[in-house]
């Protein structure tokens, strides 16, 4: 069986005093970054494992950062989860990444295990369903630092990477008026989340400035699913006044729109005029591709771990506001 390799270990063969390298491993900022480099390159060529009961002794987890997103499955959660992973690995960080499933409540619960752990910081995009930001104003006082993504909580003071979604979406919309579309749906989420409240606005306001007597938001409460989209299209089809285009903030539910429109005979775009969030996974062999809106999901996971690690760092201190916002575009193909 292969020796398991010590802090003490590292430390002899490097010359410096066991305290350095544990320092080190966990980035503390108080190591000199030649010296951190050295121990972390050191580590990864032999091996070296945390000892978790000693950390849990010590009461820390300094190199652990807890990744929260409502849904895994979803394919733009799905991304940030490897970009992040990846860029954690390269820093000597490693993530527990922690699902909500869209629930508050197993956020919350989530949060408290994160203090319990004394995770060295906390990057969240927040549940549909939260409704206040008590359990996340608790990591303050820790002295944990955060960092939210995409879906933020406004009245928390702490960096935010969030995307153009009002500017993007009001594009979106008035793309497809100067393409002649003249009954445009709008299919998001609860606009008591920023993200959904940011599309629904842009939405509305490029229809008021074109005078457009047709405005049909579409709120869904429920998690966003294929069977969704169906039952929502063909309930919004049976109406006397039908949409000649959509413009959906999930893929999920785009395809749900799909599948049904192909039950009515409806044909993209001739007869229905698409535009989603995100890219379909068949999108390159369907016909005709689908119009969708392309986020950044690489520039987020950059920017929102930089940003933990200089709190990390304490070169931003825990309760200042900063906002970054990336720019989604628009990928225009077939179905509008």
């Amino acid at each position: 069986m292969k020796k398991r390799i010590t802090i003490k270990d590292i430390a002899k063969v490097l010359n410096v005093h066991h305290s350095t390298v544990s320092r080190a491993l966990r980035n503390d900022p108080r190591v000199n970054a030649k010296t951190r480099d050295t121990v972390l390159a050191y580590a990864r060529e032999h091996e070296y494992q945390t000892n978790m009961n000693a950390v849990q002794l010590r009461g820390t987890s300094n190199n652990a950062i807890a990744l929260i997103v409502p849904n895994i499955n979803h394919s733009f959660f799905a991304d940030i989860i490897s970009q992040l992973t990846n860029l954690a690995y390269n820093k000597g960080y490693v993530i527990s990444v922690f699902q909500s499933n869209e629930k508050y409540q197993q956020e919350k619960e989530i949060v408290n295990t994160i203090i319990q752990h004394n995770f060295a910081g906390v990057i969240v995009s927040i549940a549909k369903d939260t409704i206040n930001s008590d359990h996340f104003a608790l990591l303050k006082k820790f002295g944990i630092p955060l960092v939210f993504f995409d879906r933020v909580c406004e009245d928390i003071f702490t960096p935010k990477v969030k995307v153009n979604n009002y500017e993007i979406t009001a594009n979106a919309t008035e793309y497809l008026i100067k393409k002649g579309y003249s009954n445009i749906a709008h299919f998001t989420g609860t606009t008591s989340i920023n993200v959904f409240r940011e599309r629904q606005n842009g939405y509305v306001d490029i229809l008021q400035k074109y005078g457009m007597e047709y405005v049909q938001p579409i709120v869904i409460e429920e998690d966003f699913s294929v069977e969704i989209g169906k039952i929502i299209f063909s309930r919004l089809w049976n109406f006397s006044v039908k949409p000649d285009a959509i413009i959906s903030s999930s893929v999920h539910v785009s395809t749900g729109i799909l599948l049904e429109a192909r039950k009515y005979g409806i044909k993209i775009p001739e007869d229905l005029g698409l535009i989603t969030f995100g890219s379909l996974l068949s999108s390159e062999i369907i016909e005709p591709q689908i119009t969708y809106i392309e986020q950044p999901e690489l520039e987020i996971a950059a920017i929102a771990f930089d940003l933990l690690e200089k709190m990390i760092k304490k070169e931003i201190q825990i309760g200042e506001l900063i906002e970054r916002q990336v720019q989604a575009e628009i990928i225009f193909k077939k179905s509008c």
